[in-house]
């Protein structure tokens, strides 16, 4: 692909520098201004900084210091000379200082890029369309991402067509691609375009078919792209693997600990900073405790340590280990018990506030096992500086047939998030995911995350503290991914508003694929550690 380089002529006779004092005021012309950039080339745009002079006149000035807001869109020289990006768009001030006294104009580049592939001819869809809603399978409307997402994969129904044509529009991107099949996914450096163009806005995707002579259409969908990265990495279990892999969020999973490391199936893990708490064999199996940096065990499968769901304390010196009911206390350095934790019934899932002052956990009906109960409700109690626990207080208790579990914290220490079911809560199918404050004061379901009943929506677990408002969360379901999957569980993510849980409004937005695991492994416990 060529690209076009454009000269810009210099002035032959520079402008006299004018006496500082005679500047009054400065202005940019032009003040506002659109240029469409592509792969081939962009226009350039010659502004001009006017000053206003004490005596009344407007001079152009030569001289003067030139920035931009956003250097992603593009360049500016000494002289206002600005090229756009040839692979970027988005907005930008344009800064001009002479004198101590500052000017300011805006401009915008916009994005444009046709990509088809040589079989297709672009003016078949140059035909009337037919609404055909129902087209796309994923992603979701609304969907909201992390700027350090990969490449979704776009996916529409198999209707027959002999071409789609997927088209990506906004104040900043016009990107049209044609291509055959039921899906389309950007190369990097194409979704790195689109990607850094929009973040911290919207793009909003149309998708035609060509179906025999007709052009069959769907309705507009909306992907939203969060200013900021994700961070961290996701262990999580897979049923598949015997274990415990790894996903740093935008890479590719790992095996972590499975069988073929281990020798033992491993699963109903926590991490916190540099220890990994887990247990050997499935339910009421022995239990481990590792150094990750290190890759030691702390303990290991022969320490005559048994248990189910943990949490280690924030500064990795204690782990709280949930067995039949008890919630027994051992040192995270040494390995050894410390005692068990009263608690006034039979207690489980526990999870430790990112401040260590709080445990969260789950008082059942003490009907069942740690895994598998029904009358499930959530409990907080105080951690007390010299290491003793208060007395549990319920913040949901919820009527019956409603069985609460699962609680986690988020990071930074407000919120809990927990899933509630109507079944016992050993992937139960109709289980949802919640949100409370810390107190219990406010309780609201993430509706358009967990969408509908019936996706075994499974213990949904925090992103480490974003640098934006926007929180991130992930959890397993049986949904089906597009084309891709057919309801085997996988891992999702989807954003959660602060502002909007506080005022009692579901705060969450459609949860996208979590990328990089292996669509044909069964996923589930997807912790989220920094």
């Amino acid at each position: 692909m060529l690209i076009a380089l454009i000269a810009l002529a210099a002035c032959s006779q520079p402008f006299p520098v004018p006496d500082p004092s005679s500047v009054v005021s400065l202005s940019i012309e032009p003040a506002e201004f659109t240029v469409y950039t592509s792969p081939d080339g962009a226009e350039a745009i010659d502004f001009e900084l006017m000053s206003q002079r004490v005596d009344g006149s407007q001079v152009e000035l030569e001289e003067a210091e030139w920035t931009l807001s956003n250097r992603t869109v593009g360049e500016i020289d000494e002289t206002g000379d600005f090229i756009a990006s040839f692979d970027n768009g988005g907005v930008a001030n344009v800064l001009a200082r002479f004198a101590g006294i500052e000017a300011q104009a805006l401009v915008t580049v916009v994005f444009t890029d046709v990509i088809a592939s040589d079989d297709i001819d672009p003016a078949a869809f140059d035909v009337p369309r037919t609404a055909h809603p129902g087209l796309w399978t994923y992603p979701p409307n609304g969907v909201n991402l992390p700027r350090n997402t990969p490449s979704l994969s776009f996916q529409w129904a198999d209707v027959g067509a002999s071409a789609a044509r997927i088209r990506f529009r906004s104040s900043v991107t016009d990107l049209t691609v044609y291509v055959t099949g039921t899906n389309w996914t950007a190369d990097e450096s194409t979704w790195a375009a689109l990607v850094g163009t929009n973040a911290g806005g919207s793009v909003e995707v149309e998708l035609s078919l060509l179906v025999g002579a007709e052009v069959w259409s769907e309705d507009v969908i909306t992907v939203n792209v969060n200013r900021f990265d994700a961070r961290g990495a996701i262990y999580y279990w897979s049923t598949s693997a015997y274990g415990i892999r790894r996903i740093a969020y935008g890479s590719q999973a790992e095996d972590f600990m499975t069988a073929a490391t281990t020798g033992y199936c491993v699963g109903c893990h926590s991490v916190r900073g540099d220890r990994i708490g887990y247990t050997f064999d499935g339910g009421n199996g022995a239990f481990g405790l590792r150094n990750i940096g290190a890759g030691t065990d702390v303990i290991n499968h022969d320490s005559g340590v048994f248990g189910n769901f943990n949490t280690i304390s924030p500064d990795e010196s204690r782990v709280l280990v949930a067995l039949q009911g008890a919630l027994l206390l051992y040192d995270a350095g040494t390995g050894a018990l410390i005692g068990e934790v009263a608690t006034g019934g039979w207690a489980t899932h526990p999870d430790w506030s990112p401040d260590g002052t709080q445990v969260a956990f789950v008082m059942t009906n003490g009907d069942g096992v740690d895994w598998s109960f029904t009358g499930g409700r959530i409990m907080v109690m105080d951690v007390y500086a010299d290491g003793s626990f208060g007395t549990p207080v319920a913040i949901i208790d919820p009527v019956d047939p409603y069985n609460a579990y699962y609680p986690a914290w988020s990071p930074d220490g407000e919120w809990l998030v927990y899933n509630v079911s109507t079944g016992d809560s050993y992937a139960d199918a109709d289980a949802m995911v919640w949100v409370a404050k810390a107190d219990g004061s406010v309780a609201v379901e993430l509706t358009a995350a967990s969408v509908i009943q019936g996706l075994t929506n499974s213990l949904p677990r925090w992103a480490p503290l974003p640098d934006d408002d926007v929180l991130w969360l992930a959890f397993s379901s049986n949904r089906v991914y597009g084309n891709v999957t057919g309801g085997n569980p996988q891992l999702w993510v989807s954003g959660f508003d602060p502002i909007r849980a506080a005022a009692g409004v579901d705060p969450s937005w459609p949860a996208f694929w979590l990328p990089g695991q292996d669509p044909a492994q069964n996923n589930h416990i997807p912790m989220w550690a920094e």
